[in-house]
């Protein structure tokens, strides 16, 4: 009967061992992920081509751009301009065309919709639950 106790005890222990350890790793797991949460931003990026709008969520880090999350869901080319950054010459192969007069241009969804973006996409810091979208177009002004 001793031994049977003994052995029980020694179960017990290794058990309660056993929870206390996987109580902290699941303790440093959810600190990791609170972490993340601090550290990552999700956001919505809309390509409208003119014939099709196509909805991409992406999930980044902190201080990414609106043109970071653009090449990630797109292949996108830009021509670099001192002072100004960078400028979007083409989405999926699709150009820019100044005998036509369309260009892509970027938004932001606001309040009241989309609205034409103060700052150019590679200096747009993206914010938790933006959405923002690349539409080929005649520009309005």
């Amino acid at each position: 009967m001793e031994e049977a106790t003994k052995a029980l005890s020694v179960v017990l222990v290794v058990l309660v061992m056993g929870m206390v350890y996987l109580a902290h790793d699941v303790s440093t797991l959810h600190e990791r992920v609170r972490e993340l949460d601090r550290t990552l931003v999700n956001a919505g990026v809309v390509i409208d081509n003119g014939e099709a709008e196509v909805y991409h969520e992406v999930h980044l880090t902190r201080g990414a751009t609106a043109l970071e999350a653009l090449r990630r869901v797109a292949v996108v080319e830009t021509k670099y301009y001192a002072g100004l950054g960078e400028f979007i010459v083409s989405i999926n192969g699709l150009s820019n065309d100044p005998s036509e007069g369309k260009y892509w241009m970027f938004y932001l969804w606001k309040e009241n919709g989309w609205e034409y973006a103060p700052v150019g996409a590679g200096s747009y810091e993206l914010r938790e639950g933006d959405n923002v979208k690349f539409r080929y177009e005649r520009p309005s002004w």
